[in-house]
């Protein structure tokens, strides 16, 4: 009975081994696929954002226009755009400190961002790869603080309205980002930081100043 039983049992046990070695096989190879097909998205991801990162680079290069700054990712208006009080008007030569320079230099930098966003826009058609990104494009504006809370809410609605002032200004020029020539590439999004928002200016006059901001959109990469 013994030696029947030793019979019975080793040929169950290298079955039942067998049977767990191609078990580990099968989970090895799925999970070797998982993490190859992971890491090829992780490339991909990685590529579209050094290629995002090289089309904004003219923009960061370009210091009479725009100022970068790489702690907080923005981009800024490098020259003043200085108004007098409580006024917001880019077309208003009432509204506007030295009117005629400054609406030249901002007639300057929106034809400047226009040509960045046309080659986002280029670059896209070219690159398949690229068809699920898209563009936030935030047009902020700052409002100096004059240390009355009373104005607190007053300084918000008006840094919005001279982010809307200039969004207003360009779209007359041309430079439209709402229009169906970016139809999927841009989110244009208007917004008024009052007395909020990082890295404010020791000189409040300062900042009275207008950010732009550019994000990546970056949708299911397969």
């Amino acid at each position: 009975m013994k030696g029947n039983k030793d019979d019975f049992f080793w040929p169950s046990f290298a079955d039942l081994m067998t049977s767990l070695f191609f078990i580990m096989l099968v989970l090895y190879i799925i999970t070797f696929a998982q993490l190859k097909r992971k890491n090829k998205v992780l490339e991909n991801q990685i590529k579209i954002i050094k290629t995002v990162e090289a089309n904004l680079q003219p923009l960061k290069n370009d210091k009479n226009l725009f100022s970068y700054e790489e702690e907080y990712s923005r981009f800024k208006l490098a020259f003043d755009v200085r108004f007098q009080d409580d006024k917001f008007s880019i077309n208003s030569n009432n509204d506007l400190v030295n009117p005629n320079a400054t609406r030249k230099k901002i007639i300057d930098a929106g034809y400047k961002l226009k040509s960045v966003i046309d080659v986002l826009k280029s670059v896209k058609n070219d690159k398949p790869e690229l068809d699920k990104v898209s563009y936030i494009v935030v047009i902020a504006g700052y409002a100096s603080k004059d240390n009355n809370p009373k104005r607190l809410m007053h300084n918000y609605e008006l840094s919005y309205l001279r982010a809307l002032s200039l969004w207003q200004y360009w779209k007359e020029l041309g430079i439209d980002f709402e229009s169906s020539d970016y139809k999927g590439l841009v989110d244009l999004q208007i917004s008024g930081n009052g007395w909020g928002g990082v890295g404010r200016l020791d000189n409040e006059k300062d900042n009275q100043r207008f950010l732009i901001q550019i994000f990546p959109k970056i949708g299911d990469i397969k």
